[in-house]
């Protein structure tokens, strides 16, 4: 969303750089192996099964790479921080669950690592290790001429860069920090209920007054927990189909581009109906 005119974007499973692919079966992996850990596997053959199945996935993805000769290009002090940021955002995401569902439940214990693996894929992505589509991932591998020189080999011609007013670049950069910040408030209201309803009283006492109930159990917190956990919900439950709504309005409507895959009605109508 920050920088979207930067990347290339496939839109069909073909055009997904083996990385992403591999992404993708370790995820679905993960979810599958959750559903086996209703009860038979324990905590430590999902750690396991995990293990083997990130060193294949791995083996794999260097496989490829030096069939392709592929050569790391580098990274900007820009890119640095989009890493050190996805890191921050999924350890905050992560670690606001371990209240309620604890990672060393075996049951729990794989969509940790699902999400972990979303996480780590998208810092390898910042630090331009990874790739979302084969094409861009093949702009930087090498082969050797007849020369025994390096040159270049381009899957396909670079895509132009998107042209932007400055205004649309502001319009999506404020919707995209509004955006994280209603995330994290989302984030927030999450743990601080988890965290409150863990440490409730059975019944009410002196200071634990207000009934907080989850699953059909209520336990009793402070007024002002009650007060916390009642604010960071109504921003979520407000918040979120309001920005819903204006980043539909924002795309579509206006034309700022927010999804990179969308077309907006511009875009769409200069399509359906091109200047002969």
């Amino acid at each position: 969303m920050f920088d979207f005119s930067q990347q290339r974007y496939p839109k069909t499973w073909k055009e997904m750089s083996v990385d992403y692919r591999l992404m993708f079966v370790y995820h679905g992996s993960m979810m599958a192996l959750m559903m086996m850990g209703q009860g038979l596997l324990s905590l430590r053959q999902e750690i396991l099964v995990t293990a083997m199945l990130v060193t294949v996935l791995a083996s794999i993805s260097m496989r490829h790479r030096a069939h392709s000769n592929w050569r790391w290009p580098g990274v900007s002090g820009k890119d640095v921080f989009y890493a050190i940021g996805t890191a921050v955002v999924i350890v905050f995401f992560l670690y606001s669950v371990t209240t309620p569902f604890s990672p060393t439940m075996p049951q729990i214990f794989p969509w940790y690592s699902a999400g972990a693996g979303i996480g780590i894929f998208g810092i390898l992505s910042s630090l331009k290790l990874v790739y979302l589509s084969e094409a861009e991932f093949l702009l930087h591998c090498r082969t050797i001429d007849q020369y025994g020189q390096e040159i270049p080999l381009l899957s396909e011609l670079p895509e132009p860069k998107l042209t932007e007013a400055r205004w649309q670049k502001v319009t999506r950069g404020t919707y995209s920090v509004f955006f994280i910040l209603l995330w994290i408030a989302g984030v927030l209201s999450f743990y601080v209920r988890g965290s409150a309803f863990k440490n409730g009283s059975p019944v009410p006492t002196a200071t634990q007054t207000q009934p907080l109930t989850d699953h059909r159990n209520t336990v009793y917190v402070t007024p002002a927990e009650k007060q916390r956990i009642d604010l960071l919900q109504m921003v979520s439950w407000v918040g979120f189909p309001s920005l819903i709504l204006g980043g539909f309005f924002l795309h579509f409507i206006v034309g700022v581009k927010l999804f990179p895959n969308a077309p907006t009605l511009a875009e769409y109508l200069r399509k359906k109906h091109p200047l002969t």
